[in-house]
């Protein structure tokens, strides 16, 4: 999963994540496209594999649950 933040409260939160931890995320699946031309596609999938399968989440909360 590749995750956008929202904020940079949100960016340092992210960045607070370790392995075990549990979270609770809210937010979006999205595309990114740029003015380019490039694009990334987010998998619509969760049984996807190879490439295109990973997830884009545009991160508007998050928790670490305790």
């Amino acid at each position: 999963m590749h995750m956008i933040p929202a904020g940079s409260a949100v960016e340092r939160s992210l960045m607070n994540v370790r392995e075990g931890d549990v979270i609770v995320l809210k937010g979006y699946l999205v595309d990114v496209d740029h003015d380019s031309g490039w694009r990334w596609r987010t998998s619509m999938s969760r049984t996807d594999t190879g490439t295109g399968a990973c997830e884009i989440v545009y991160v508007e909360s998050i928790s670490i649950e305790t």
